[in-house]
């Protein structure tokens, strides 16, 4: 089977499971680094055609290959699933090294980049392409959410915690409606 390298052009990650030393073990006791990345269809195209150039390698015209990609019906846009069991490297935007305790928080609409190796398989009927990731660019980070308490949320009339003394305290007559 041959296996090509590729480093794919920045994109926005989408579920993105990239902290070090924290995989996805939701499915897989030893745990996954994994991310789907979203690509424009111009973007997308030199990482199709490598996934096809590997796919013509490795198989038939007429063989039923999974792709590592599906296409967004609504944007058109590409998802490329890319993952690996092992710990990818990490850089920064200007490609320098990025120790493990100074990777930042990645959650969903991060903008990334990401290398690695396109592989052919076959296990047992099934016969797929896959993307098994080496290293990550981190470009723009996104982190999770806002550390002030009040979210992004303004002030509004309504319900309040620890609010009024006028609270409703139910009596032993309405627990008996129940």
């Amino acid at each position: 089977m041959s296996k090509s390298k590729f480093v794919s052009p920045a994109g926005t990650a989408q579920y993105p499971w990239l902290q070090p030393g924290r995989p996805d073990t939701a499915f897989d006791p030893e745990g996954k680094y994994k991310v789907e990345l979203r690509l424009t269809p111009d973007q997308a195209k030199h990482m199709t055609d490598l996934i096809t150039q590997v796919k013509s390698e490795n198989f038939g015209a007429k063989d039923k290959v999974h792709q590592p990609f599906k296409v967004d019906d609504e944007t058109g846009e590409y998802l490329f699933k890319i993952q690996s069991k092992y710990q990818p490297k990490y850089y920064d935007a200007k490609g320098n090294p990025i120790p493990l305790d100074q990777v930042p928080s990645m959650f969903s609409g991060t903008e990334l980049r990401a290398s690695g190796q396109v592989d052919a398989y076959t296990n047992g009927a099934k016969k797929g392409i896959s993307l098994r990731l080496a290293a990550v660019q981190v470009i723009n980070p996104v982190s999770g959410g806002s550390t002030d308490g009040a979210g992004d949320f303004d002030a509004v009339d309504g319900f309040e915690v620890g609010g009024s003394e006028d609270q409703f305290t139910p009596s032993q007559e309405d627990l008996e409606d129940f």
